[in-house]
């Protein structure tokens, strides 16, 4: 089982998934990583909200479908 997705890498799948990266312009995805990290500290509380709210929803869906499941690295 999947772990849920945090803020960030919702963000980043919504990041790539809107090409505000253009592929013309950058193809690897390690370098797309390191950009949408880069904005993604720049965003105030406020811009991040959002992301936040779906990564509580989305925890919370994770946590009704998989009651005992637990984090094991």
């Amino acid at each position: 089982v999947k772990r849920p997705k945090n803020p960030f890498i919702l963000f980043r799948c919504d990041f790539v998934k809107r090409g505000v990266v253009p592929a013309s312009v950058e193809r690897d995805h390690r370098n797309i990583s390191r950009i949408a990290g880069r904005t993604w500290r720049l965003m105030t509380p406020e811009q991040k909200r959002p992301w936040e709210l779906l990564a509580a929803r989305e925890k919370a869906d994770h946590a009704r479908m998989y009651p005992d499941y637990k984090y094991k690295p």
